[in-house]
């Protein structure tokens, strides 16, 4: 597959002292200076201890933000930079309809979804998280029904390539 690409900017920095909380923390607060995105890896240190391995991938011109408040609140001495490519597809958004029914009765929403590739002929369509948590909470209130969302993302986004208007029996 070949995509867009631009440049970026990956620290790795190592860490062993920290509990779950302070590390909830610090991935909130180093997404507020600026890096796209934070990864976190559990790893065991050359003393045998439990650390973490956090990735943080950053624009070039915030990686002083990020850097400083490595040191200051989470004591990290020094970490690695790499320089990479982030090869990357065009995504877009669009609005499907959809038709949830069940037992005669039926429920009209509309829901925003994510097209990976050229929306002519996408690689992958994609319900967002947060529009799927709110379809799950309109068929509890609208159809009295309960439905886990690992079998709504299913049975929904199983039939998304087709029409505008997507029909789905649960």
């Amino acid at each position: 597959m070949s995509g867009m690409e631009k440049p970026s900017r990956l620290l790795f920095a190592q860490v062993d002292h920290l509990s779950g909380e302070v590390l909830g923390f610090a991935i909130e607060k180093i997404m507020e200076k600026g890096a796209c995105n934070v990864q976190v890896i559990p790893s065991i240190t050359k003393k045998n201890r439990p650390g973490n391995i956090l990735i943080i991938d950053v624009p070039s011109e915030q990686e002083d933000r990020v850097a400083r408040f490595l040191a200051q609140e989470l004591k990290v001495s020094g970490y690695h930079r790499i320089d990479a490519t982030h090869v990357f597809c065009q995504v877009a958004f669009l609005t499907k309809d959809l038709i949830l029914s069940r037992n005669g009765s039926s429920l009209n929403l509309s829901c925003k979804v994510k097209v990976i590739g050229n929306p002519a002929a996408p690689l992958s369509l994609d319900i967002e998280h947060d529009a799927l948590v709110s379809m799950q909470q309109a068929v509890q209130d609208g159809l009295g029904l309960a439905v886990s969302l690992i079998e709504l993302r299913a049975l929904i986004e199983s039939r998304l390539k087709d029409a505008n208007s997507v029909a789905v029996e649960l």
